[in-house]
């Protein structure tokens, strides 16, 4: 049986979704100007392709996070099932959050340590929070999957229901 990292609504875990997102694409762009922009020379093409690979690596990680979820026990009360559905999406959000914000960590590093400008952070930026956003937040796509796991012993978590109800 999963544990419910998390004690979350289905509210919650949207909001939390938006504002990594919101917070990432500021931040990025707050850095990118505070290096100098475009100022600088663009990066080799090694490194920009490595930038951009580790992306699809973290991609790679988060798409796998929800095949780690355990099934519920059936003849638990419904009401149980759906909060403890919701907190183990939670928990699952913050683990794609993770995998998908390490790969634009190593572009800020890159950043401050290279000669590069803002480079670094445009060509990762972009993609990065593109995967960010898909990953996290709570599309029909990502709540299917968790729920196709969650359900696979019988019981009906309502994961999905959850989210199209709030």
């Amino acid at each position: 049986m999963p544990s419910a990292e998390y004690d979350a609504t289905p509210t919650e875990v949207r909001n939390f979704a938006l504002l990594q997102v919101g917070l990432t694409g500021g931040f990025f762009v707050l850095l990118f100007f505070m290096l100098g922009g475009r100022d600088a020379d663009y990066p080799p093409i090694w490194l920009a392709v490595l930038l951009v690979a580790l992306i699809g690596v973290g991609a790679f990680f988060a798409e796998r996070v929800w095949l780690n979820a355990s099934p519920l026990v059936a003849d638990d009360p419904r009401k149980d099932i759906r909060a403890e559905a919701v907190g183990v999406f939670a928990a699952q959000t913050v683990r794609k959050l993770a995998y998908c914000e390490a790969p634009l960590i190593l572009a800020v590093a890159v950043a401050f340590v290279g000669d590069y400008g803002g480079w670094p952070l445009v060509i990762s930026g972009f993609p990065g929070l593109a995967v960010l956003a898909w990953e996290t937040w709570p599309s029909l796509r990502n709540t299917s999957m968790t729920a196709a796991m969650l359900d696979s012993a019988g019981a009906e978590s309502g994961l999905v229901e959850s989210f199209r109800q709030s």
